[in-house]
């Protein structure tokens, strides 16, 4: 099929969130930035939710193919969930709020926030943010969801070798959800706080990706390799 229940229902809520995040941040803005998107709200922890949910598929993935894929397919299948589980830890200052952490205080002397989390450091002047997880993480995600997939339509080798590496390639229709949602967040979203709106949709954009990717065939017990590969959309 197209697209399954679950991929429905979440391609659903993602449209939801963007249409009432996008209403309120016009229409209230300040009803958005102290109660919709507020920390530890409903929307910080369903990104978390989102992040989590990720990291629990591609670890079950890991576990349910330890003894039919390479080392190096396993460990770069653990290592996204890696990556996951520390985004969602850091959406959470690790808990600090939850369980009434006191920042340290090297961290709370260098983070813009004074939070328990790396990705509000400033050092030297740098923000962390700014610097890895804004321009860092665009340009991987720009080579991953516009270089890479054109590279496996061309060419069976580079397909063969993101298969063996166990690279979940984004369908056509993923990729113009996570552009649909980063212009949406900054062209439409009208207040400062839009990284708030766009950081929940992406997760969830990223887990309905990790759900069916267009190489789903890499986490059967049976691995199938074609030459080429098409989106069957």
């Amino acid at each position: 099929p197209f697209m399954s229940l679950l991929e429905k229902i979440l391609l659903a809520l993602v449209a939801v969130l963007a249409l009432v995040g996008t209403i309120l941040s016009r229409a209230a803005p300040e009803y958005f930035m102290n109660r919709f998107v507020i920390e530890d709200g409903g929307i910080e922890w369903l990104t978390v939710i989102a992040l989590v949910a990720s990291a629990v598929l591609m670890l079950k993935r890991a576990w349910d193919l330890r003894r039919e894929r390479s080392a190096l397919f396993l460990f770069v299948t653990g290592m996204a969930a890696t990556v996951f589980l520390f985004g969602a830890g850091e959406e959470i200052s690790w808990g600090q709020r939850i369980f009434s952490v006191e920042t340290p205080e090297w961290l709370e002397a260098h983070n813009k926030q004074k939070e328990m989390n790396l990705h509000n450091l400033v050092i030297g002047g740098h923000s962390i943010n700014k610097l890895v997880f804004s321009k860092l993480l665009g340009i991987v995600l720009l080579l991953y969801l516009l270089l890479l997939p054109v590279l496996c339509r061309k060419s069976a080798r580079w397909s063969a070798r993101v298969d063996r590496l166990g690279i979940p390639l984004p369908r056509t229709w993923h990729v113009l959800l996570w552009i649909a949602v980063l212009l949406l967040s900054e062209v439409a979203v009208g207040t400062s706080k839009r990284g708030e709106i766009r950081e929940v949709l992406l997760t969830l954009v990223l887990f309905l990706q990790l759900l069916r990717p267009l190489n789903a065939a890499i986490y059967e017990r049976k691995q199938i390799c074609l030459p080429g590969r098409g989106d069957g959309e």
